[in-house]
């Protein structure tokens, strides 16, 4: 179970972390870009912590997804274009990941 929840944390974090980045390319202020990186990284550092054996990683992946989320949210309003089911299923998943750290 440990090894499907790094992968699946992994795959989160590294996708959100590639659509930050193509955000930050396509605007000036990419503040929520930043946040949403910043996210991506705790929540890569939760699976290293997790695979070290450090038990601090569920500390670490819920302020990662909750950036990531928050990014995400922030992301659909200024757009203009609030993909509530989208939201819900990353919401979904970022509970689920951190009730994984902190159960494994």
């Amino acid at each position: 179970m440990r090894i499907i929840l790094c992968i699946v944390s992994v795959l989160f974090g590294g996708l959100s972390m590639i659509a930050a980045f193509s955000q930050v390319k396509s605007e000036r202020k990419p503040i929520s870009a930043i946040i949403m990186i910043t996210g991506s990284l705790l929540l890569l550092a939760a699976v290293i912590c997790n695979i070290i054996g450090q038990r601090v990683d569920f500390m670490i992946a819920l302020p990662g997804c909750a950036a990531i989320c928050a990014a995400a949210i922030w992301n659909g309003v200024k757009g203009g274009q609030l993909h509530i089911q989208h939201h819900i299923i990353r919401i979904a998943l970022s509970l689920i990941l951190i009730v994984g750290f902190a159960v494994l």
